[in-house]
C-alpha cells in the first residue's frame, strides 16, 4: 500500500465557513464535510488550529452522495466484495463512502489577521498527513461610531437599541411616539437600518428628524435581523447603563422602561410579559404564556427553547462585553436567545407577570407568537409512527445537523466567554448536554426531561424530545455503518442543505412537498453597497452525470453576456451533489463552452450563507422554479422583474396538478422574456400569455428570439445514397423516456397501420434511445421495431446518416430538434404540426420534414409521402441544408446578446 500523501487525501467541506469572523471572547465554528484517502483507511481526524489540535466529533461517516459522484458507472448497492473502480481515479478504492465528518472548532482570543485551520488525518499504521482546510480573518469586534448623547435626564441611562428593514411606516410612527413617552426619560435611541431602500430609509430618517435623542445608522450591506440587532447593540454608547432592545412595529406602554429598571435589581436581566394583538389592533392574546411554562432560572431549558423575548427584556450594559460579538451566523440563532444565555450565565433573569408592550403578530414575522408556543402534542407524536420510517430518519437526522449542532455551538462559547463565572452546576448542565453524543447516561437524562415535556405543562415545547431523537440517530448512524451502502437500514450523514432554519422548524415531509419547498425557497441576498452589479443566470444544479442540452444553453448564455463586457455569474439555486476537481474542465469540453469559468462567477446558493449582490443586480431565470426565485430575489432589490429564458411551456410537462399551477403562475410574474423558437412565442402571443397577456405589441417589446443548435450532423452524398442498398427507417424515440411529451404510442400505432396497408415493406424499422438495452417491439405480421440504445455524440451522426426516412414525434409548441437533426442528415423525416407548428413554418426550416397532424391517418401519409421520395437523392442533400442555427455563437449573436442585455437593463 501506497505511503500517505497530502495530493491523495480528498477533503471538501459542505458549505463554506465565514470568512470573516469577530471573535471576542471565543467563539466557534461548526465544520462538515468530506475526508477520504485514496489508498488508506483513517483512523483519526482532528482540527489543528495554531498547533492545537481538537479531535473531530464524528468521522468515517456514511455519504451516500459522494460515493455516488464518485463511482458514476458502478450499481453503488452492489458494490459488497468490489475492492477497485479503475475508471474513478480519485477513489479506487472505494473509500469515499465512509468519508462524512464534522465538528466544532472552538477559536479563543487570538491577533487580528489570517489564520487557517488544518485538518490532520492518521492512518493504521500511524502516519499523519495535515491538509489545509479553511482559513479566516480575525476582525476587531464591530464598532458603529454615533454621537454622544447630548439630553440627559434623572436616572441611569437607557441605550434603546432598535433594528429596522422596510418598517411599515404607520407602525414604526406609533412605536416611535411610545419610546417618547416612557416616564423614564433619560434614554437614546439608536436605530441600525439593515439597508432599508433609500426611500423608506427617508421616511425613517424624517419620522426622528429634529429629535437628538435618535441616533440611526444605515447599515452599508443587508445584514438579516440576527446581524442587524448586534450592529444595533454596537452603537450603544459608553455611558449607557442600560440596554432595551425594541422591534419597528410594536407599542410600549408609558411604564416600560421605569418598571424594567424596578425589576433588574440583583439580576442581570429583566423582561416583562406581552399582550399580542394584529395589525388592526385587535388583541389576540393578553399573555404570551398561552402554553408553554415560562422558564427563565434553568439554563438547560433556556438553551433549548428560548422564552426570554427581546423586546421585553432590559438588560446590563456590562452583558455586552461577554455577548458580543455574535455567535457565527451557520444556523438559525436569534439575538435574544444569545443574550439570555449570557444573562443567565452570569447570574439571574427577572421576570414581570404583566404585559409592558403590545406585540404586533403580523404575518412578516420572523418567528411569532403562534410558533414560538406551538407544542407537537402527545396524540400528534404517537401518529407519527405510522409515517414511513424514511421520513422519521431524515427527520431525525435534519434535527441533529440544524438543532443539535447549532446549540452545540451556543454551549461551547457560553463556556470559553463565561464558564469561569458561572456555578458549578450550570457548567455541569452544558456539560451534560455536550456528552450526550457519546454517554449514555447524558442521553437517557434528555429522554427522560422529554417525556416529562409530554405528560406535564411544557416549558421547552418538547425540544429535548426532538434532541433526545436527533442523538439517538447519531448513535444508530455509527453503529450501523458498514463499508459499502446497502439497500435497507441505511443510514446517511447527508446534512440538510440549510443550517439557519428557525430552531426546531419541521422540514417538509413527502418527497414532492419537499421538493417544491426546496426548490421555491427564496435565496438569501446580501446587500453590498460596493458590490459589482452582476447579472445572475439562475440555473438548478450543476451535475457532471447529467450535463442536460439546457444547462449548456444557459452557460453560453452566460459565456455571451460576459464577452460583451457584462459581469456574469452563474447561480445554482438547487443542492448541488459532491462534485470531483475535474467537474469544470469536463463541462469547458461542451460546445461553446471552452475557457468559460475564466469569465464567469459561479456561486451555489444551498451551500453558502448568503449571495453577495448590489441594488443594481439582475436576475435571469432558466426554468419555471428559478423564476420563481428570480422574482423573489428581483422584488427584494426592488427591481421590475428579471428576464425569464422560456424553452417550453411548462404546464405540458408538469407532473403534478400542483406543478401546473406553479408553472402558470410564474409566467404571471413581472418579466422579460427570451423565447426558445419563434414558433414558441407565437403561442405565448396567440394565448396571450405571460408578457402577451396585455396583447402582442408590448410583448414584442419584452420579448426576444434565440434557437438552440442542432448537433454537428452532415448529410451523405447523393452519390453515396444512390449506392446504399436497402432502405432503413429511424423512429427517434428518445422522448419516449419523458412520457410528458411523448407520442412514442401513436408513432408505433402508425408504423404497424402503414405496415398493414402495405407500405415499408421490406424496410429496416429501427428505435433510438427509448432503453439502454437493444429489445424489439412486434408490429404485427412479423415486422418488428428494433429498439438501439441511447448513442453518444458521434455515434448519434452517424446512425442518422445510415437512415433514409426518420420519425420524430413530440407534443409541444416548437419543433423538435431531433427532426431538424435528421432532415440534416438527408433523412426525410414525419413529424407532427401543432397549433404554431403549421406544416408550410416546418417545410420552411427544410423541404426534408414532411409535417402531418398527429393523428394516426396524418402520420401514415406522411409516412408514404416520405417513403415515396426516397430515391430523390438530390433533393435530400439540397434539403439537408437546413434553416436553422448550427452551433451557440450562431444561436447567440452580438445584436440578440444586446438586445437581452436592454432587457435586463444592463
Amino acid at each position: 500500500m501506497a505511503a500517505p500523501t497530502e495530493s491523495a487525501l480528498t477533503v471538501r467541506l459542505d458549505s463554506e465557513p465565514p470568512r470573516m469572523l469577530s471573535i471576542g471572547e471565543g467563539t466557534a465554528l461548526f465544520v462538515h464535510g468530506v475526508c477520504f484517502h485514496r489508498d488508506l483507511r483513517i483512523r483519526e481526524l482532528s482540527f489543528v488550529l495554531d498547533g492545537s489540535e481538537q479531535p473531530v466529533e464524528a468521522h468515517g461517516m456514511p455519504r451516500l452522495d459522494e460515493f455516488r459522484a464518485l463511482h458514476p458507472s458502478l450499481d453503488v448497492f452492489a458494490t459488497r466484495g468490489v475492492e477497485v473502480d479503475p475508471e474513478s481515479p480519485e477513489d479506487p478504492h472505494l473509500r469515499s463512502y465512509r468519508s462524512g465528518f464534522w465538528g466544532t472548532v472552538s477559536i479563543a482570543p487570538r491577533p487580528e489577521g489570517l489564520h487557517r485551520v488544518l485538518l490532520r488525518a492518521r492512518f493504521q499504521d500511524g502516519t499523519a498527513v495535515t491538509v489545509p482546510l479553511l482559513s479566516f480573518t480575525a476582525t476587531p469586534p464591530l464598532a458603529v461610531p454615533v454621537p454622544a448623547p447630548s439630553q440627559r435626564a434623572a436616572g441611569p441611562l437607557v441605550a434603546v437599541c432598535m433594528a429596522t428593514y422596510h418598517p411599515p411606516m404607520d407602525l414604526f410612527r406609533r412605536q416611535i411616539e411610545s419610546i417618547r413617552a416612557q416616564t423614564h426619560e433619560n434614554w437614546v435611541c439608536v436605530i441600525s437600518d439593515d439597508c432599508s431602500d433609500p426611500a423608506r430609509f427617508a421616511a425613517i430618517a424624517r419620522e426622528l428628524d429634529g429629535d437628538p435623542r435618535f441616533v440611526v445608522s444605515r447599515s452599508p450591506r443587508r445584514l438579516g435581523f440576527y446581524r442587524n440587532f448586534e450592529r444595533a447593540l454596537a452603537m450603544v454608547p459608553s455611558e449607557a447603563e442600560f440596554v432595551a432592545l425594541s422591534d419597528q412595529d410594536d407599542r410600549w406602554y408609558a411604564e416600560k422602561l421605569e418598571v424594567l429598571l424596578e425589576a433588574i435589581v440583583g439580576a442581570q436581566l429583566a423582561y416583562s410579559d406581552v399582550r399580542v394583538i394584529d395589525e388592526d389592533e385587535q388583541v389576540v392574546s393578553d399573555t404570551y404564556w398561552t402554553v408553554r411554562r415560562n422558564n427563565y432560572s434553568d439554563l438547560l431549558s433556556l438553551l433549548v427553547a428560548n422564552s426570554v423575548t427581546g423586546a421585553a427584556s432590559l438588560f446590563r450594559r456590562d452583558l455586552l462585553d461577554h455577548a458580543l460579538p455574535f455567535p457565527p451566523t451557520q444556523f438559525g440563532h436569534f439575538h435574544d436567545h444569545w443574550i439570555a444565555l449570557i444573562a443567565l450565565s452570569l447570574g439571574r433573569i427577572a421576570f414581570v407577570p404583566r404585559p409592558l408592550y403590545d406585540y404586533v403578530q403580523h404575518r412578516d414575522a420572523v418567528i411569532g407568537h403562534d410558533a414560538a408556543n406551538r407544542m407537537v402534542t402527545l396524540h400528534e407524536r404517537l401518529g407519527s409512527l405510522w409515517k414511513d420510517p424514511r421520513e422519521r430518519i431524515r427527520l431525525w437526522r435534519h434535527h441533529y445537523f440544524v438543532d443539535v449542532s447549532r446549540l452545540t455551538q451556543c454551549a461551547t462559547i457560553l463556556l470559553m466567554r463565561c464558564g469561569g463565572q458561572m456555578t458549578g452546576a450550570k457548567r455541569r448542565s452544558l456539560d451534560r448536554f455536550l456528552a450526550a453524543e457519546h454517554s449514555p447516561l447524558a442521553l437517557a437524562n434528555l429522554w427522560r426531561r422529554g417525556l416529562r415535556e409530554l405528560l406535564g405543562t411544557p416549558e421547552t415545547l418538547g425540544g429535548e424530545w426532538m434532541l433526545a431523537y436527533a442523538f439517538t440517530w447519531r448513535r444508530l448512524l455509527t453503529a450501523s455503518a458498514t463499508d459499502r451502502p446497502g439497500r435497507s437500514l441505511r443510514f446517511d450523514a447527508l446534512p440538510p442543505p440549510e443550517l439557519w432554519v428557525n430552531p426546531g422548524q419541521l422540514p417538509a415531509t413527502g418527497r414532492t412537498e419537499r421538493a417544491i419547498t426546496e426548490r421555491l425557497a427564496p435565496l438569501v441576498l446580501a446587500r453590498v453597497q460596493d458590490a459589482p452589479p452582476r447579472i445572475n443566470i439562475l440555473i438548478h444544479t450543476v451535475d457532471l452525470a447529467d450535463v442536460s442540452d439546457r444547462l449548456v444553453g444557459n452557460l453560453n448564455l452566460a459565456r455571451r453576456l460576459a464577452e460583451r463586457g457584462l459581469r456574469v455569474r452563474v447561480v445554482a439555486v438547487d443542492r448541488v451533489a459532491p462534485l470531483p476537481g475535474r467537474w469544470k474542465r469536463e463541462i469547458e469540453g461542451y460546445d461553446g463552452l471552452s475557457g468559460l469559468f475564466g469569465q464567469i462567477e459561479v456561486a451555489f446558493a444551498r451551500e453558502s450563507r448568503d449571495l453577495e449582490v448590489s441594488g443594481e443586480d439582475r436576475f435571469l431565470a432558466t426554468t419555471m422554479w428559478t423564476a420563481h426565485v428570480a422574482s423573489r430575489a428581483a422584488t427584494e432589490l426592488g427591481d421590475a422583474g428579471f428576464v425569464y429564458v422560456i424553452e417550453d411551456f411548462e404546464p405540458l410537462v408538469a407532473l403534478t396538478g400542483s406543478q401546473m399551477a406553479l408553472a402558470q403562475q410564474s409566467y404571471a410574474f413581472e418579466h422579460h422574456a427570451l423565447f426558445c423558437t419563434e414558433s414558441l412565442r407565437d403561442y405565448f402571443r396567440q394565448r396571450r400569455l405571460g408578457v402577451f397577456a396585455d396583447g402582442g405589441q408590448r410583448g414584442d417589446q419584452r420579448s426576444a428570439v434565440f434557437e438552440r443548435p442542432i448537433a454537428t450532423v452532415t448529410s451523405p452524398s447523393a452519390l453515396e445514397l444512390e449506392r446504399r442498398s436497402g432502405r432503413r427507417l429511424l423512429f427517434d424515440a428518445r422522448l419516449a423516456t419523458d412520457s410528458r411529451r411523448s407520442m412514442f404510442e401513436l408513432g408505433v400505432a402508425a408504423l404497424q397501420t402503414a405496415l398493414g396497408e402495405g407500405y415499408l415493406s421490406g424496410w429496416e424499422l429501427h428505435g433510438m434511445g427509448a432503453l439502454d438495452t437493444p429489445h424489439t417491439v412486434p408490429l404485427g405480421g412479423g415486422a418488428k421495431l428494433q429498439m438501439l440504445p441511447r448513442p453518444d455524440a458521434g455515434a448519434y451522426a452517424t446512425l442518422l446518416r445510415e437512415h433514409d426516412v426518420g420519425l420524430c414525434l413530440e407534443y409541444a409548441p416548437g419543433p423538435a430538434l431531433p427532426a431538424i437533426e435528421m432532415a440534416a442528415a438527408g433523412l426525410l423525416t414525419v413529424t407532427n404540426t401543432w397549433e404554431t407548428n403549421a406544416e408550410e413554418a416546418m417545410t420552411a426550416i427544410s423541404p426534408n420534414l414532411v409535417a402531418q397532424p398527429p393523428t394516426i391517418s396524418g402520420l401514415v401519409r406522411g409516412l408514404c409521402l416520405a417513403a415515396a421520395r426516397t430515391d430523390d437523392f438530390d433533393g435530400r442533400v439540397e434539403g439537408s441544408r437546413v434553416a436553422w442555427s448550427r452551433d451557440w455563437n450562431e444561436s447567440l449573436p452580438d445584436e440578440l446578446i444586446d438586445r437581452v442585455a436592454g432587457l435586463l437593463g444592463s
